[in-house]
């Protein structure tokens, strides 16, 4: 039973509802008053003073890489679980590339039995193909009754067109979304950064922004004769978009998802970085025009949602030239203090940052998930949005460290978590017990 003091929410009509006291107990919040109140029945509850924080519905995250099974020394299912925690998540898909593939019935219902003792909703997402080799489609309807929310062979997308268009005609057919990564890999060939000026004085093979593109035009074209739902995965580069807002015009059931480093980091950043692997991930960050129409994009909602692509890797794996380490980096606990940095830049507005990383994403799953109101469920996060902290490898609860934001302050920091009524992570440091 706790009452947290002198708060801003983010209410259910999605807007900004400031100096108010909310009561939570038994899973719920039983009570939202104005701050200054003292309500004689609430003397037994644990009273935390949240001054300068904002508490919002807990974040959902469509796109995590878990890395269990297979690859537990770089996550595991339950550290994952603890940097979403401490990241204001509750609710995070995680995707199919394990070892083995989580195309099959067993290994969907590991994840599951694993991610119920986490503390918060793990939702897998089961691959399109199986063995993520593009050639023969897994059993869907299998997949879905053992728990899969959606599917995606992410990190490659399927060649064969003709494979794909059954896989949307499965997929909507069960009214399951389809995740796409879309790149060509004939056209990305063995690129490492993004193909343009600074791709070139680095000295670093280029991947273009077309090949990107000409995938998500394909994908969307063909979920649109499927009548199928497509959702474009780790949305980097201004034409993607362009092709994307086109199809939303026409109806076409397609949702967008971009990351937080495509929306404050450039292809220049990865030249001035000095071949920090940390800044090496794929699609690569793009050129700072592709950043400002992504930035546009999410204001004018053709983009939808805010997904981490949160994907861990052993130090030794970075740990090598730019060419040859692993494309990704970790982002569960750094994406909205990242995001935050648009907030304060004057790029976006707070209800519209929200937004993307709660209501927006849950609602392309198919999960309840509202602004904070009375009788709503209490699973919250409380964001501090004052207090000024740097990101440090000590700081980072992931099992990976592989950041290209260590050495950076931020603000806009989730201080505490509830996940089903509970408290799973707390760092606030003004308490008033009573």
């Amino acid at each position: 039973m706790i009452v947290l003091k002198n708060v801003d929410i983010f209410n259910d009509k999605l807007k900004i509802e400031k100096g108010l006291n909310i009561a939570v107990k038994n899973g719920k919040i039983i009570d939202i008053f104005p701050k200054g109140v003292d309500k004689k029945e609430y003397s037994s509850f644990q009273h935390i003073d949240c001054s300068g924080c904002i508490v919002s519905p807990s974040f959902v995250d469509l796109h995590t890489h878990l890395r269990e099974p297979g690859f537990e020394y770089k996550e595991t299912i339950h550290t994952g679980a603890l940097s979403a925690k401490a990241g204001g998540f509750t609710d995070i898909c995680c995707m199919a590339n394990t070892s083995p593939v989580a195309d099959n019935e067993s290994v969907i219902k590991f994840i599951k039995e694993q991610g119920d003792k986490t503390g918060i909703n793990v939702y897998p997402v089961a691959a399109i193909t199986v063995g993520l080799k593009g050639e023969k489609l897994t059993e869907f309807g299998h997949l879905i009754d053992a728990g899969a929310v959606a599917f995606s062979d992410d990190g490659v997308d399927v060649p064969d067109s003709f494979l794909m268009k059954t896989a949307f005609e499965y997929a909507a057919f069960f009214k399951k979304p389809v995740f796409c990564h879309c790149e060509d890999k004939n056209l990305a060939g063995n690129g490492v950064m993004n193909d343009g000026l600074y791709s070139t004085l680095a000295g670093l093979r280029g991947i273009p922004s077309v090949s990107e593109e000409v995938n998500v035009f394909r994908n969307i074209k063909i979920a649109e004769y499927s009548k199928a739902r497509v959702h474009i995965c780790h949305v980097s580069t201004l034409g993607a978009v362009d092709i994307a807002e086109r199809a939303k015009q026409r109806g076409v059931n397609v949702s967008l998802e971009t990351c937080p480093h495509y929306l404050t980091l450039a292809d220049e950043d990865v030249y001035k970085s000095g071949y920090n692997t940390c800044f090496k991930m794929n699609p690569p960050l793009r050129t700072g025009a592709d950043v400002e129409a992504l930035i546009d994009a999410l204001n004018k909602d053709t983009i939808d949602c805010i997904a981490t692509d949160h994907a861990p890797h052993a130090v030794h794996e970075k740990s090598v030239e730019f060419e040859y380490a692993p494309f990704g980096i970790i982002g569960l606990e750094l994406a909205f203090p990242v995001c935050f940095q648009l907030v304060d830049k004057g790029k976006i507005a707070i209800e519209k940052l929200l937004s993307k990383f709660t209501v927006e994403p849950a609602d392309i799953i198919g999960i309840e998930k509202k602004g904070v109101c009375i009788g709503s469920k209490a699973d919250i996060v409380v964001i501090d949005m004052e207090t000024e902290k740097q990101v440090t490898e000590k700081s980072i609860v992931s099992k990976s460290k592989n950041t290209p934001f260590i050495g950076r302050t931020f603000k806009g920091w989730a201080v505490m978590t509830f996940s089903k009524g509970k408290v799973v992570y707390s760092n606030i440091q003004r308490h008033l017990d009573k």
